[in-house]
């Protein structure tokens, strides 16, 4: 099978850069975030660039990749939208770039398409971007969701009368923000949706309104699985993984993950829950009840410099991941090697 990349292409559209997210369209068609390394010994003190690259891997490579980068971006998510067949981006402060069929660049961020005032006037920011249901949303501190509606255009859930409850007092607490708030979302449809983060911050959306799910944890949770079977799971951010529904939670494996390791990302996948982080992807052993590298139940799992944020295809068929320097793809029987740091390495 030909090499997605050749010298020339890597040198072009990677080289000097590691990859920081993936999203996913089909078989062939990939979206990335990449971040530039910085030499710890240079005296530059400017920000590291940010590059977006899609790439359509069945084109011929004169015509595979399309790629763009910017500055002022920083912890940057992508996914994919159906709607466009193409990739959202959005930084934790609200600054968006997307890659479709039609266009390619930065759009108005989202605090300046609506007002993103939360408590005592503060900006909020954006953890997540996620697809969901389809649809692809930006969510944020004390319980904001943003669904995007088209190019420049976002509308917070609460100007729909759809906004989640927020709490009747707020404390004074400079870290209040941080203990209630989405870092993750999934659905099974879009009357059926879950959204987590905050210390123990559970709720359910039923097409109309959202519902408190309460979950016997006051830890961090830090995503959430509507999975193919039917069940919720949910990740702390030490990796122990809760499973249930609405207000039935039971803690199904146990996990002490350090920080930087924890899950950001979680899909079912081929029967079984993945687990996506910057150092790797983890999964359960159902022996031990324990969170482990996914190596240990998958010999052939990649390993953390090939494989880590992970993303499925909107049918379902394919699972892509991607570590800072290379990416891999599951078919549903195997996993491939779609590109390497170290097939550009001298020596």
């Amino acid at each position: 099978m030909e090499k997605i990349f050749d010298e020339s292409t890597w040198d072009t559209y990677i080289s000097g850069y590691t990859f920081y997210d993936c999203a996913i369209l089909s078989e062939h068609g990939f979206g990335f975030v990449l971040v530039e390394e910085k030499d710890g010994d240079d005296d530059d003190d400017s920000a590291p660039m940010t590059r977006f690259i899609a790439m359509k891997i069945d084109n011929p490579i004169e015509s595979r990749f399309n790629g763009s980068e910017t500055n002022g971006f920083s912890k940057t998510t992508i996914a994919s939208s159906e709607h466009s067949r193409g990739y959202v981006a959005v930084d934790t402060g609200s600054k968006v770039y997307s890659i479709d069929s039609e266009r390619m660049g930065d759009e108005r961020a989202i605090d300046r398409v609506l007002d993103m005032s939360t408590y005592n006037g503060m900006v909020g920011v954006i953890h997540k971007v996620v697809r969901a249901a389809g649809q692809v949303y930006a969510l944020g501190d004390f319980r904001r969701i943003y669904r995007r509606i088209g190019v420049d255009q976002w509308i917070e859930l609460g100007a729909e009368g759809a906004g989640v409850p927020m709490p009747a007092e707020i404390p004074s607490s400079s870290d209040y923000d941080s203990s209630i708030g989405f870092n993750d979302m999934s659905a099974f449809a879009k009357n059926d949706m879950y959204a987590v983060g905050g210390d123990g911050d559970v709720w359910r959306f039923d097409g109309k309104k959202w519902h408190n799910c309460p979950i016997p944890t006051n830890a961090s949770l830090e995503t959430v699985c509507c999975a193919g079977n039917g069940i919720v799971y949910i990740t702390e951010l030490n990796g122990s993984v809760w499973a249930g529904r609405t207000d039935q939670w039971k803690k199904i494996a146990d996990a002490n993950l350090t920080a930087g390791f924890h899950p950001v990302d979680a899909f079912w996948f081929n029967n079984r829950l993945y687990l996506g982080s910057q150092q790797g992807i983890f999964a359960i052993d159902e022996k031990t009840k324990k969170v482990v590298p996914l190596k240990e139940v998958d010999e052939d799992a990649p390993n953390p410099t090939n494989g880590g944020r992970i993303d499925v295809s909107p049918d379902g068929r394919f699972l892509l991941t991607v570590g800072p320097y290379g990416a891999c793809l599951h078919d549903g029987t195997k996993w491939r090697r779609l590109f390497s740091a170290f097939d550009f390495v001298e020596g």
